[in-house]
């Protein structure tokens, strides 16, 4: 979730070269600054522990994926935002990383963690990436935050839940590329294209959180 910090306009080159207060994350959403808000503890706990086994997949797999958390993705001349997690081929990032660790091209997965703003993770986030040309779309949605914020999650969705969307041609008229997602719950192992071969459930997921 993020928050307005101003009303000024910035390109992305001028975001990177501002000299903002440190001890805070940022966004630039159609060229103004936002303040990202900092996560919970299982937020974290959850990202922490995906990404050490996503990372050991690729190596047992031998996968040639690299696996980061909040890197800054350029979608557009105004636009970034810093996923939860990425997957993307060593290459890739070795390439475009070389003077600063900004992305331009769209990695393999994303990977976003629900916390209270659940419209943005559900509506607006799979429209960005989608456009971007991220291949697969990961919605964690462990519902950390039902108890201290019940108004705040997405109704339809009553246990911790993981959606995977793979992107699609549009048969819309208004995008050109869309995600069909499948969700899984429970004991249900995730599938995954770009981690084929991934034995992991959605309880043993939700419990990185937990610190199970």
């Amino acid at each position: 979730m993020v928050v307005a910090a101003q009303f000024q306009t910035y390109t992305v080159e001028e975001f990177l070269n501002l000299d903002l207060p440190e001890g805070q994350e940022y966004e630039l959403i159609d060229g103004r600054i936002s303040v990202m808000v900092e996560p919970s503890g299982e937020h974290e706990n959850l990202r922490s522990e995906l990404m050490v086994e996503l990372r050991m997949e690729s190596r047992r797999r031998q996968l040639g994926l690299l696996v980061h958390p909040k890197p800054v993705l350029q979608l557009g001349p105004k636009d970034t935002r810093k996923p939860d997690l990425i997957a993307i081929n060593g290459d890739s990032w070795n390439r475009q990383t070389q003077s600063e660790a900004v992305l331009r091209e769209s990695p393999s997965v994303v990977i976003e963690i629900v916390s209270t703003n659940w419209q943005e993770d559900y509506r607006h986030k799979p429209l960005w990436y989608a456009a971007f040309g991220v291949s697969e779309l990961w919605i964690v949605d462990p519902l950390f935050t039902v108890d201290r914020y019940p108004n705040r999650r997405n109704p339809k969705i009553e246990e911790p839940t993981i959606a995977i969307g793979q992107l699609v041609n549009s048969r819309s008229i208004l995008v050109e590329r869309e995600y069909e997602f499948q969700s899984f719950t429970g004991k249900q192992r995730i599938e995954s294209r770009v981690f084929p071969d991934l034995e992991i459930t959605v309880e043993q997921i939700v419990g990185y959180g937990q610190g199970i």
